[in-house]
Parts: C-alpha cells; structure tokens; sequence
C-alpha cells in the first residue's frame, strides 16, 4: 500500500514537471507603437504662396515666391492611428518690390493626424487643422497687426520611426486664412484691413519626440 501511494505521488510530481512548461511560456504582444503616446514637435521648411496672396495687382499680397517657415506642436495618440494637437506656424513673406516690407502669418490651430499603419517604420499620413490667423505687416520703423481670422489647413505626409521614442517627419501643408476684410487699424475717417486671404503650401521637415 505504502509502495503504491509512493509511486502514485512521483508520478504527479512527474506529470507537474512535465506539464509546467506549458503554464510557463509567457506571451507578451509588443505595446501599440503609437496608441496612448504624447509627441513634441518641431518643423521647418519653406513657405510658397499661391492664389491672391502671391498676386502682383494693386489691392493683392505681391509676395516672393517663398519664405521660411516653422511650426511647433503638441499631439496626443487617443486612437491606435489617430491623433489631436495644437499647433503654431509661422512664416515670414517679403514684398515682391520692396524688400523692407515684410508680412508675417502666425497660425494657431487645433488639427488631427491618422497615421496609415504600414507594418514597416515609414508611415503615411494625413492631417487637417483649423484655428485663428493674424497677419503683421512690417517695416524698419512700423508694425501692424490685423485682427485673428479664421484659418485651415490640410495636407499629408511621411512619418519615419527609426526608435520607439523618435520620429522623423516630412509633410506638405496647404494653409487658407480668411483675412481679406481682417482689420488692421481704423479711425473715424478709415478703415484699413488686409486685402487679401493668405493662402500658400509649406513643405517642410521635422523631429518629434514621443513620449512615454
């Protein structure tokens, strides 16, 4: 009897060895790249205008064909691909015949990214944003700044993460401020506004630092 319960108790120590493997091999999935994650970021490039605002008749923007331009931003991935941010441009534009003048645009928007998931570290993406836009008018002696006006933007891009904490970016932005009636002063006898909507592609490149 004694034997048997001895032999009956190696053989579940047995089958336990045996069968802990199984229960050990633990399978962890790699965490969403981008799900739940902050991002910092910050662009350069150059701004090119287009439609009224690069036109040279009296009355429209006559502004050179390109200017720098920046923009920092902060993001927050609520979705696995998607996220929401705030932003803020800036591109500064000389006048075409007097290189003195310049015009300022400083944009402030909310936006939204989907990032297209590729599998591989370069991803597509697309964004759109709105928000307010001023435009400051400047000399060596004067500034000017119209009111805020409505303003959107949308364009696509390229997102590269050669490590989880870092992004590499490279995108093509249309920006469109409704500032045509925006004013800049007035007084009893005038009312001077802008003139013209500011309208111009920014292509530019950019560095985001993701976190945690």
């Amino acid at each position: 009897m004694r034997s048997s319960q001895v032999t009956m108790c190696l053989a579940a120590v047995l089958i336990a060895g045996l069968a802990y493997p199984a229960y050990a091999v633990e399978r962890r999935s790699r965490p969403p790249l981008l799900h739940q994650r902050t991002a910092v970021s910050g662009y350069y490039g150059l701004a090119y205008p287009v439609g009224e605002f690069s036109d040279s008749r009296a009355g429209y923007g006559n502004h050179e064909s390109e200017a720098p331009d920046w923009a920092i931003e902060i993001e927050h991935f609520a979705g696995r691909t998607a996220s929401i941010g705030f932003s803020i441009a800036n591109a500064t534009f000389e006048d075409k015949d007097d290189p003195e003048l310049e015009t300022q645009v400083s944009t402030y928007s909310g936006f939204v990214r989907v990032v297209v998931p590729t599998g591989g570290p370069i991803r597509p993406y697309l964004r759109f944003g709105m928000g307010g836009v001023q435009i400051e008018f400047l000399d060596p002696v004067s500034r000017e700044d119209s009111d805020y006006e409505f303003s959107v933007q949308g364009g696509a891009g390229l997102l590269w993460l050669p490590v989880r904490w870092l992004g590499l970016n490279a995108q093509a932005l249309y920006y469109h401020g409704d500032t045509d009636d925006s004013v800049v002063f007035s007084t009893v006898d005038e009312i001077v506004v802008v003139g013209f909507d500011t309208e111009y592609w920014a292509f530019s490149a950019g560095i985001s630092l993701f976190f945690p």
